[in-house]
């Protein structure tokens, strides 16, 4: 389909007036201007999706990950990390290109989420918002190294050691030395709390600072934190994932959209967090997990038992599940675009049949007039 040029009209009072998408666009129901459908047909369009995850709870007393429940607990995210719905990866790429956020300069806390589908501007408070995803508002306003984290005496060194980190020669942080405990939270920070595309087996900064803070007991405004994260998502190029999908699905249940004739997608066996997920990540043994240390020290590694052989083994069988696991992570995203490719075919197909309709009653009112005229003729 060719790319739209971005076009607008001038009223008589010299003001720009919004510039409605062409009629028989597949998806100009879903937009009131123009400019925003070439947004999302330029950025947002075709995005990989970000698999949602949920956490099965009981994955924490099976291997006696008490600390790692109570930070859970404090941070108010039990019931959050379990939220698992069908969700419509189309329809939440539309929603994204034009989410926004409107906040109060004199009380930042005070925030909401604003989008627009159609002719409709929705704006959904941050007590809403808690509601909606089961998040509590209580906790600092944190969006990404904005704030200045020396007041929660951050530093990146004592924190690699805490997690028992160390930089390699290419500058990456890798996870593999973090105890079970510790891993298992990088994974519900980069798959749930932040989620992304790719880089799970390594340690971004943002990560160990979400990490720092949980561990030493930091409330986080969460509904806050994932907003903003949602617009870096929006502001990614081509490249970036679609993330939060269960979330939007919420947003669309509370605000009664209409989704009835909504590519749907279900989740599976495979987006549950539980022990084979720690498995596939080489962890979780047959032998107990080994406690995490206190608040700022490092628990021990669980990397450093066993036999040198059985451990090189491990690795070599996790990076064999990991290659597969990315493999099947890129068959679904393919089949997910042929799905939603093969959708707006059968949109368009409905266009143009419908076009072709007018048309031919166009030409059976222009015969029948003509014909008219002829007998008209002929009488006189």
């Amino acid at each position: 389909m060719p790319r739209m040029k971005k076009t607008q009209k001038r009223s008589r009072e010299g003001e720009t007036s919004v510039e409605p998408p062409p009629s028989n666009h597949p998806l100009a129901k879903w937009f009131h201007a123009n400019e925003d459908l070439i947004f999302y047909e330029l950025r947002l369009a075709g995005r990989k999706e970000i698999p949602p995850r949920y956490l099965n709870p009981t994955l924490l007393d099976s291997f006696n990950f008490n600390h790692l429940k109570e930070m859970l607990s404090m941070q108010g995210l039990m019931n959050f990390l379990q939220i698992r719905d069908k969700y419509y990866p189309e329809l939440t790429s539309i929603a994204y290109s034009t989410l926004g956020i409107e906040s109060d300069s004199q009380k930042p806390n005070n925030f909401s989420m604003v989008f627009k589908l159609g002719r409709n501007l929705y704006r959904i408070h941050c007590d809403t918002l808690g509601t909606i995803w089961n998040l509590p508002l209580q906790g600092c306003l944190f969006e990404g190294g904005k704030i200045p984290l020396e007041d929660w005496g951050y530093d990146k060194m004592r924190a690699m050691q805490l997690f028992n980190l160390t930089q390699n020669e290419k500058s990456k942080i890798p996870c593999q030395t973090m105890n079970d405990e510790y891993r298992t939270l990088l994974y519900l920070v980069t798959y749930v709390l932040e989620p992304r595309t790719s880089g799970h087996g390594n340690v971004v900064d943002e990560d160990l600072v979400l990490m720092w803070a949980m561990v030493n007991e930091i409330k986080i405004n969460w509904p806050f934190l994932i907003l903003h994260h949602m617009l870096r998502i929006k502001g990614k190029d081509t490249s970036g994932g679609i993330g939060y999908l269960c979330l939007w699905t919420r947003i669309f249940n509370y605000l009664g959209i209409d989704v009835s004739n909504e590519f749907v997608k279900h989740l599976n066996v495979r987006s549950e967090i539980n022990e084979a997920t720690l498995h596939h990540m080489g962890r979780g043994k047959e032998e107990e997990a080994p406690p995490m240390g206190f608040r700022g020290h490092p628990g021990p590694s669980s990397s450093s038992q066993g036999e040198p052989f059985m451990s090189d083994l491990m690795q070599v069988l996790q990076s064999i599940e990991y290659n597969m696991d990315q493999r099947f992570q890129g068959i679904e995203a393919s089949q997910a675009r042929m799905e939603t490719n093969q959708q707006r075919l059968d949109q368009q197909i409905q266009s143009l049949q419908q076009e072709q309709r007018k048309i031919w009653r166009s030409i059976r009112r222009v015969e029948a007039y003509t014909f008219s005229e002829d007998e008209d003729e002929e009488q006189d």
